[in-house]
């Protein structure tokens, strides 16, 4: 597979928000802690992925990196809105 490749961008993108469902689903952890916390720390993660890619000169997997984290966080906010009501 290609360093420099959009899918593997959105790949790398997708396991720290995948981490943190299943944190929140299965660990006493989430008991403890606020649970969105989790996800922000998921995607500080993403970000801090995305500056290395940038630095790097990887600029689609990136863009890959970036697309799931927008989606994941549009995500959570459409969630948790619907929590809310």
């Amino acid at each position: 597979m290609q360093r420099n490749s959009f899918f593997l961008g959105c790949l790398l993108g997708v396991l720290a928000p995948a981490l943190a469902c299943l944190l929140k689903a299965f660990s006493p952890l989430a008991v403890t802690m606020n649970p969105l916390s989790l996800y922000v720390i998921a995607a500080a993660i993403n970000l801090l992925l995305l500056r290395f890619f940038y630095r790097q000169a990887l600029d689609r997997s990136a863009r890959g990196v970036l697309l799931v984290t927008f989606v994941a966080l549009l995500f959570l906010i459409f969630i948790e809105k619907l929590s809310l009501a």
